[in-house]
């Protein structure tokens, strides 16, 4: 039971929703990268990715200055599905994903993150 209620606790706020949907299209984020995107300083982005890290549903690693998060492996597909039909409809869905496409383009272009010259991972 504890489970269900840190994911429900976890989702059940607006930016941890939208980051975490945003995760289930990329594969790794940067903190600087969700920063951007939900317009957050980096600890109420390490908060909020603290709780869904917590509720098992991310992964998170430490290189250099920067954290990368990305989907943890042993989400539920049955969960990530119920969830995806969940926001289907959702108005803000396509308006996120071009916003976070834009700022992962840009930062990685731009070296923002520290991403040039790293082995890529997953």
């Amino acid at each position: 039971m504890e489970s269900i209620l840190s994911i429900s606790k976890a989702l059940g706020e607006k930016n941890r929703l939208r980051v975490f949907l945003a995760l289930m299209d990329t594969e790794e984020l940067c903190v600087c990268d969700v920063g951007d995107f939900l317009e957050l300083a980096p600890a109420t982005v390490s908060r909020h990715m603290s709780i869904l890290h917590q509720a098992g549903l991310i992964e998170s690693e430490k290189r250099g200055r920067w954290v990368y998060y990305r989907m943890d492996t042993e989400v539920d597909p049955r969960l990530l599905e119920w969830i995806r039909n969940s926001v289907r409809d959702a108005g803000f869905l396509m308006k996120d994903r071009s916003k976070i496409h834009e700022i992962v383009r840009l930062h990685r272009e731009n070296d923002h993150c520290g991403f040039r010259g790293r082995k890529k991972t997953v």
